[in-house]
C-alpha cells in the first residue's frame, strides 16, 4: 500500500438511526473534524471529517464498524452542523448554549455558552450530560476541580459557574487549551478557569473532584494516575462508559471505591457515569 495521503478526507459510514448519536459521539471522541448527518430512511449516513487519511484510517479502525474513507477538497462540511446546533440540558438546572443560539432562560436555569469550535463535541453527547449533571450534584462552592481532557472546557467552565474557585483543565491538543481559554472567558470565569496542554502522568497536586469524559479504555490505562490526583475523602468522576465497561474502569481505580453510577435517558444507547471515593 503506497503513502495514505495527507490532504483532508472524510469517513462515511451508515449507521441505523438508533444507532447515530452513539457513533457520532464515539467520532468526537477519536478526533473528528466535524459531522454532517444524512438522513437515507431506515439508515442515517455520517460523514465524519479527518485531517489526514491515517487519523480517518486510525478512527475507522477503533470503531470496528464499515467505513468508506474519502478524499474531500473543501471543508465548508466542517460547519455544516452549525445550522442544526441546539441547547442541551442537563442534570436539574444546566442548559448548554451554543453561542450563536438565542436562548431565554428560566429564573433556575444555568446557562453556559459553549463554542466547541469544529474539533470538539457540543455538549450533546449523553456522556457529557451525565458528567455534567454530576458536577451540579457534587459542586456545593469553593471546590477544586480537575478537568482530565478538557476538550472544548465545557467541563470546566460549568464546573466554576457550579461554584469551584479553582479548576484546572488539562488536554494535550494544544486547541483545547485555546477553546477552553476562550469559552472561560465567554461565561466571565478566566480568573478561575486555568488550561494547559500536558499529559496526565504531568499534572500534579490534588483536587476536590477530578473529572475526566473519554474512552474507557484511557480511563482504565489512566485509572491509577487520576487516583493519585483525588483529595482524601473527595471524588473522582468518569463518563465515556458503556454499562460493560464499568468493572473494569472502576478496578483500575483502586482503592477507591464506587459510589454511585448515573445512566442515560432511555434511548440515548447504555451510557453511564461513576462516581468513586
Amino acid at each position: 500500500m503506497g503513502e495514505l495521503s495527507q490532504q483532508e478526507v472524510r469517513l462515511r459510514i451508515a449507521v441505523p438511526r438508533a444507532n447515530a448519536d452513539l457513533i457520532s459521539g464515539e467520532l468526537w471522541r477519536l478526533g473528528t473534524l466535524g459531522i454532517e448527518e444524512r438522513d437515507e430512511g431506515a439508515q442515517i449516513v455520517l460523514l465524519a471529517g479527518f485531517s489526514s487519511a491515517h487519523t480517518a484510517e486510525a478512527a475507522a479502525r477503533s470503531l470496528e464498524t464499515f467505513c468508506v474513507v474519502e478524499e474531500f477538497e473543501s471543508d465548508d462540511y466542517l460547519d455544516v452542523w452549525r445550522e442544526f446546533a441546539t441547547i442541551y440540558r442537563a442534570g436539574n438546572r444546566v442548559v448548554i448554549r451554543p453561542p450563536w443560539v438565542h436562548y431565554e432562560p428560566k429564573a433556575s436555569e444555568l446557562v453556559v455558552g459553549i463554542d466547541p469550535g469544529r474539533s470538539f463535541g457540543s455538549g450533546s453527547h449523553p456522556s457529557t450530560r451525565l458528567a455534567l449533571a454530576e458536577l451540579e450534584r457534587l459542586l456545593e462552592g469553593n471546590e477544586s476541580v480537575l478537568d482530565v481532557g478538557c476538550g472544548s472546557g465545557i467541563l470546566s467552565v460549568a464546573a466554576a459557574r457550579l461554584g469551584a474557585t479553582r479548576v484546572l483543565g488539562i488536554d494535550i491538543d494544544p486547541a483545547a487549551i485555546e477553546f477552553t481559554t476562550r469559552n472561560a472567558k465567554s461565561n466571565g470565569v478566566a480568573d478561575l478557569v486555568t488550561a494547559t496542554a500536558i499529559p496526565i502522568e504531568a499534572a500534579d497536586g490534588t483536587y476536590d473532584v477530578v473529572i475526566s469524559n473519554m474512552l474507557a479504555s484511557i480511563l482504565s490505562s489512566h485509572g491509577p494516575n487520576l487516583v493519585t490526583m483525588v483529595r482524601p475523602g473527595r471524588r473522582l468522576v468518569l463518563s465515556g462508559l458503556l454499562s460493560s465497561q464499568v468493572d473494569q474502569v472502576v478496578d483500575s481505580c483502586t482503592p477507591l471505591r464506587l459510589l454511585t453510577t448515573r445512566h442515560c435517558d432511555a434511548g440515548e444507547g447504555d451510557w453511564v457515569s461513576v462516581t468513586l471515593g
